[in-house]
């Protein structure tokens, strides 16, 4: 595991690119001895690897950890992530809100929104504060779904997630850019089966023309 604040910061650095020079990823305030020594352990505790271009990158197990880097671990590589996936459609002309991730695990692809549940609060009402604070829009939640969904990059677990899937159909307002790791934008015709699509945009698109209360459990293969 991550040990020392520096790994920690290594491997959150690294979630946001595909790979990154040394002089890139050591702070101007760290010893460059100290900084090779730590960067060294997360190399050989397989967060993260060196190209043959002489840069880092975050293996599957580190893409995994991502962003999450910084919470200690309190969240656990080997157990699914609990998220929340918001499914928001305009009414008058059936655009769907997307949003492209800037961060690992699935750097660069596309999906639906998404909102961590929060223990103290139902996740309708988390899924509205966050619609809100991440883009300035505003509607109303309703739990649709569930399940589970597993994406393998070759052998390597790369995402391993129980979801919640709310949907929202009376969205209003104008879309702000409020979340700086991901570009949210509108799309009145997404081809839920392209090439930079999230695999499981087809069946959440499917889960919401179904009825309420449907359980999907996949595994995908990049």
């Amino acid at each position: 595991m991550l040990d020392h604040h520096i790994q920690r910061t290594i491997v959150y650095q690294l979630a946001f690119a595909d790979s990154l020079r040394f002089s890139e990823l050591k702070p101007d305030d760290i010893d460059s001895k100290l900084f090779t020594y730590h960067l060294k352990k997360v190399v050989a505790a397989g967060f993260v690897a060196k190209t043959d271009d002489g840069e880092y990158t975050l293996t599957p197990e580190g893409r995994r950890v991502g962003k999450g880097a910084l919470k200690k671990q309190s969240r656990m590589i080997d157990r699914a992530y609990s998220i929340l996936l918001l499914a928001i459609q305009r009414q008058e002309d059936g655009a769907w809100l997307l949003y492209r991730r800037q961060t690992h695990p699935l750097l660069g692809l596309t999906g639906f929104m998404q909102a961590q549940p929060v223990a103290d609060q139902d996740v309708a009402v988390t899924a509205k504060q966050e619609c809100l604070a991440k883009t300035g829009l505003e509607g109303d939640f309703t739990v649709h779904g569930h399940g589970y969904f597993r994406v393998y990059r070759g052998d390597a677990l790369e995402s391993f997630i129980h979801f919640t899937l709310l949907k929202c159909t009376d969205i209003q307002g104008e879309v702000r850019q409020n979340n700086g790791v991901a570009e949210y934008y509108w799309d009145a015709a997404p081809d839920f089966a392209a090439a930079d699509m999230l695999p499981n945009m087809q069946i959440l698109h499917k889960m919401c023309a179904a009825p309420a209360g449907t359980f999907a459990e996949e595994t995908f293969q990049l």
